[in-house]
């Protein structure tokens, strides 16, 4: 029994000697540019869209005077798909009528409140550039000097079949149900999933864990529960966090996307859910010189009254 134990130490010594430390880059480095793009097929797709800002010191602070500097303008984006180059052009909030302001709300998802602050992004504001199922895009970013390149594709759809709303046990929570989705996966290869809430015609909001592959349930139908993903207001009952209240209108959004979008979310996610006093994590971004994202999305929307 003592060797036992003497050579469980020596192996967790061992272990811990492998571990390299990271130190985060110092405050006084360069910013990178930070990327966050879509670009949708299926239901009701969005118009492709790039939003670019810089990024900042780990031990950094961020207030509203210093807000407006992160984003980055007069970049030259373009998306080529089949050889055909589409521009995005910049547009700021600013610019925009109070009612165009509520449309890009609702449909990309930003908080109502921070639309007193003057977001900026590039968008394609022709309608030419049209998401397909299968098609590859290639992001190309011209700024300050440097290019970025990104690739995305939009994989196949595969849907929720159905969705209801179940009781909860307890008179605490008899105004609340739980979602439930069922979901046929094909089984002939690997698949990827995103989803989102919309209550009453909100914002579009993801949960703190809005990412499925489908490793463990491959070729096989399978029920599970989707948390509401509209964050709960001040005050509210944190038992009824994640729910949804009888009455309102859900709109869900379900997503699929690829490999490169899904490890992207994955170590994002992660990240976001440990903490101020967590380890530190390495985004899988897939913009090269550059951190985040450019992903493709094959959207199925599903609209039903909670009951």
């Amino acid at each position: 029994m003592m060797r036992q134990i003497f050579i469980f130490l020596v192996f967790v010594t061992f272990l811990a000697s492998c571990e390299k430390e990271f130190t985060p880059a110092i405050s006084s480095a360069p910013p990178d540019l930070v990327v966050e793009g879509y670009i949708e097929a299926g239901d009701n797709p969005l118009p492709a869209y790039v939003m670019l800002t810089k990024s900042q010191p780990f031990f950094g602070e961020l207030d509203s005077s210093a807000f407006a500097d992160l984003y980055v303008h007069d970049a030259v984006v373009t998306v080529t798909n089949n050889g055909t180059v589409y521009p995005l052009t910049e547009i700021c909030l600013q610019d925009l009528t109070p009612a165009q302001k509520a449309i890009i709300s609702q449909s990309l998802g930003f908080d109502p409140d921070s639309l007193q602050a003057d977001i900026c992004f590039y968008l394609d504001i022709t309608f030419q550039l049209q998401g397909q199922e299968g098609e590859r895009y290639d992001l190309h970013i011209e700024s300050e000097g440097q290019s970025h390149d990104a690739t995305t594709t939009i994989p196949r759809m595969v849907p929720i079949d159905s969705i209801n709303f179940k009781e909860l046990p307890g008179e605490k929570l008899k105004d609340y149900r739980e979602l439930h989705a069922f979901l046929t996966d094909p089984g002939d290869g690997e698949d990827f999933w995103r989803y989102f809430t919309s209550i009453n015609d909100s914002s579009y909001v993801s949960p703190s864990f809005s990412i499925y592959d489908d490793g463990f349930i491959n070729g096989q139908t399978i029920e599970f529960v989707m948390n509401n993903g509209v964050e709960p207001a001040e005050g509210e009952d944190p038992f009824s966090f994640g729910l949804f209240k009888l009455g309102d209108t859900l709109s869900l959004k379900w997503t699929s996307i690829d490999r490169a979008h899904y490890e992207f979310r994955k170590t994002a996610e992660f990240s976001a859910v440990q903490g101020p006093f967590s380890s530190y994590v390495r985004i899988h971004g897939n913009v090269s010189n550059a951190l985040g994202v450019w992903g493709g999305y094959n959207v199925q929307y599903i609209n039903q009254v909670v009951e």
